[in-house]
């Protein structure tokens, strides 16, 4: 886990401190979202004995129909990448 240390001399301004607790927090949060997305797409690959972005490839090429599991599935997966690029930034 990082650590934070800060002196008298190097204490930010009430804005800056304020703005890393934002960031801070928004990270936090998409990162528990990529995790509970995670466990979500564990569970359909299980199911379905198929991984996450060869299913997503099918379905999306329509091979895999229209059932609303493969729908919710497919909406999973997408939050799971924009979440990952969104931590990557």
């Amino acid at each position: 886990m990082a650590k934070i240390t800060l002196t008298q001399k190097d204490l930010p301004n009430p804005n800056d401190f304020k703005k890393w607790l934002e960031q801070t927090e928004k990270r936090h949060s998409t990162i528990n979202d990529l995790f509970n997305l995670l466990r979500e797409l564990v569970a359909f690959e299980q199911e379905h004995q198929l991984v996450s972005d060869i299913f997503y490839a099918r379905f999306m090429r329509g091979e895999m129909g229209d059932a609303l599991p493969f729908i919710k599935w497919a909406g999973r997966y997408e939050l799971y990448l924009e979440a990952k690029q969104e931590l990557a930034m």
